[in-house]
């Protein structure tokens, strides 16, 4: 798929590359957004990588999600 708006300088090219979706938070914060992500059926628990310290802090929780794009 490409998109172009008109201008062949901003040609976006999406093709087969996954959407990575990022959280960072509190382990709570963090796990209480993939609660919230799974009720709206943005996307299921099991998706997200368990939710990982952040390097050099200590309160900081991050977790990782990749999904196919859409071919709508």
């Amino acid at each position: 798929m490409v998109i172009n708006f008109g201008n062949p300088d901003r040609v976006i090219d999406l093709e087969q590359k996954p959407l990575q979706f990022y959280l960072f938070g509190t382990r709570a914060e963090v796990q209480a957004a993939i609660n919230q992500l799974h009720s709206l059926r943005f996307s299921d628990r099991i998706r997200w990588s368990i939710p990982v310290p952040v390097p050099g802090s200590d309160w900081q929780y991050f977790s990782l999600m990749q999904r196919e794009r859409s071919t709508q």
